[in-house]
């Protein structure tokens, strides 16, 4: 065991990233950008009395409710039960009619609870990437639980998926900032692969940083929180409606596609949950985005996995550039 396993690992913060000096991604087939879509499988996972949680999940709930005393709210519990009676069929559904990849990240105890999904996910050709055990905030979490928690996960999933290869991929997404560095050491104890990791919202194009093993690399293929339906459910800054949603996917996808073809070529990723773009009227203005982006040329609709290993085999981890470490770059363009 690595003796400072539980102690926080501090990178170089970047402001600079690739500068003006943005890679060309070669995208395959000459793509002008690479656009990915993450659904969260998470219901069941969240905090609820069931599992022994002190009370009922609150966040990213259609009617956000805090009860003045930790309990069970039964209603709030209704809200995530429709992703999985509702939402993910639809979500499998829409893109099987519209034949696009998916990349489905994983809570094992939602899996637990609903096995039924496991075979239509994996015969969709989907990526499966692993969120952990349980869709709790783990910022307080201790390390020593979290540890726990992260090799619970990794064992349930292979029971689950009977693949002792997996997972290749992590994104927690409510991490805390110990998770990246706790699964990396994680797959190096058991000799499993990493692929890359999406805890990341910092760039438009995948990134790599020194793996917190200490050996080689880890590859950070972001995501951004602007794209999410999760702003539907958000207090503050949500969405008024779905058109809204559709707009905004739209003026980014237009905006990513236009540096593309200045020879900028970027990476939108959409990050869904069934239990929000699952409602009806949601769902239905969210197809209009995929038909405009089948509308348009040199579009790579790819898994995770597949722009991660693209990216590795484009662009291999040399530790002179990695980020995190090297000194920021003196400005050659104003």
């Amino acid at each position: 065991m690595v003796a400072d396993k539980y102690q926080e690992q501090w990178l170089e913060r970047e402001f600079v990233g690739y500068g003006f000096n943005q890679p060309d991604p070669k995208w395959p087939g000459g793509a002008k950008i690479a656009v990915s879509f993450v659904v969260q499988f998470n219901m069941g996972a969240e905090s609820s009395v069931e599992e022994g949680d002190p009370l009922s999940e609150s966040y990213l709930l259609e009617i956000p409710k805090n009860l003045p005393v930790p309990t069970r709210n039964e209603n709030t519990e209704m809200m995530y039960e429709y992703g999985g009676r509702e939402g993910v069929a639809r979500v499998l559904s829409l893109f099987k009619k519209h034949n696009m990849p998916l990349t489905w990240n994983v809570y094992t105890r939602a899996l637990e609870k609903a096995p039924y999904w496991l075979k239509p996910i994996l015969d969709s050709g989907a990526e499966i990437s692993l969120a952990g055990d349980r869709y709790l905030d783990h910022f307080t979490t201790k390390p020593e639980v979290e540890d726990e928690m992260i090799n619970t996960a990794i064992d349930k999933l292979q029971a689950l998926t009977g693949d002792k290869t997996l997972p290749e991929a992590w994104m927690v997404e409510r991490r805390s900032n110990m998770s990246i560095k706790l699964y990396s050491l994680a797959h190096k104890e058991r000799s499993l692969p990493l692929l890359y990791s999406s805890d990341s919202n910092a760039d438009d194009l995948p990134y790599w940083d020194p793996s917190p093993t200490g050996e080689g690399g880890l590859l950070m293929v972001p995501f951004p929180y602007d794209c999410t339906d999760a702003r539907f459910n958000m207090r503050g800054s949500g969405w008024a409606s779905p058109k809204d949603y559709f707009l905004h996917l739209k003026d980014t996808f237009d905006c990513l596609y236009m540096e593309g073809e200045k020879g900028e070529g970027k990476m939108m990723t959409v990050l869904l949950h069934p239990h929000i773009i699952g409602r009806a009227g949601r769902i239905a203005w969210f197809e209009k985005f995929l038909e405009y982006i089948e509308s348009k040329e040199g579009v790579w609709l790819a898994r995770r996995k597949d722009i991660a290993a693209h990216w590795t085999e484009t662009f291999p981890y040399d530790p002179k550039t990695a980020f995190g470490q090297t000194k920021v770059a003196e400005c050659g363009q104003i």
